[in-house]
């Protein structure tokens, strides 16, 4: 269903595109999927820690984040909101689907700043407790390209790929600065 969120935030000084929203059925269904595995050095609570603070994001995200800002109060939980900006200033408006502190969080975007590149967008976190102060993420990227970018999507589909890969190495880097 494609709803425009008039109750959610986003910049009223750049253009707002409503995204397509979804349940959790989509990061097995969408149009593109992605998988990536990591293992951290660092329980998944402390993993938690990471993905709640907005300054890390674009430490270990780079150079994908600029900033994250929370639009929603503590404790986070689903229906929470956030603001994710890209180093070209594009803004996307995401909305949690899921929230479970040190196991599960899951959002999905429900407008962005600029048009033509995701029709519906998410990410899924699943983080396994796998002992002696160490966590496993499960991280799925789930996407519906617009028209726009399906034209070029299979030029940079192997970058992306590539991206993501190095975004968990960098995850993994981050904690163990963290927490070591």
């Amino acid at each position: 269903m494609n709803m425009k969120r008039p109750d959610k935030p986003h910049n009223p000084d750049k253009p707002y595109f409503p995204c397509t929203t979804f349940d959790h059925a989509f990061y097995d269904s969408a149009p593109q999927v992605y998988i990536n595995y990591v293992d951290l050095p660092c329980t998944p609570e402390q993993a938690f820690e990471v993905f709640a603070d907005p300054d890390s994001w674009p430490k270990w995200a780079w150079p994908g984040i600029s900033s994250v800002t929370w639009t929603s109060p503590k404790p986070y939980r689903v229906g929470t909101t956030r603001t994710v900006v890209f180093p070209n200033g594009m803004e996307v408006y995401e909305d949690f689907i899921g929230w479970e502190d040190g196991k599960h969080m899951a959002f999905c975007f429900y407008g962005v700043s600029q048009d033509d590149v995701f029709s519906a967008f998410g990410e899924r976190y699943d983080v396994e407790d796998t002992g002696n102060g160490t966590s496993r993420l499960k991280w799925t990227v789930a996407y519906d390209p617009a028209p726009g970018f399906k034209r070029v999507h299979m030029l940079v589909k192997p970058s992306m790929m590539l991206t993501f890969k190095l975004y968990m190495w960098q995850l993994k880097r981050y904690c163990r600065k963290q927490f070591a």
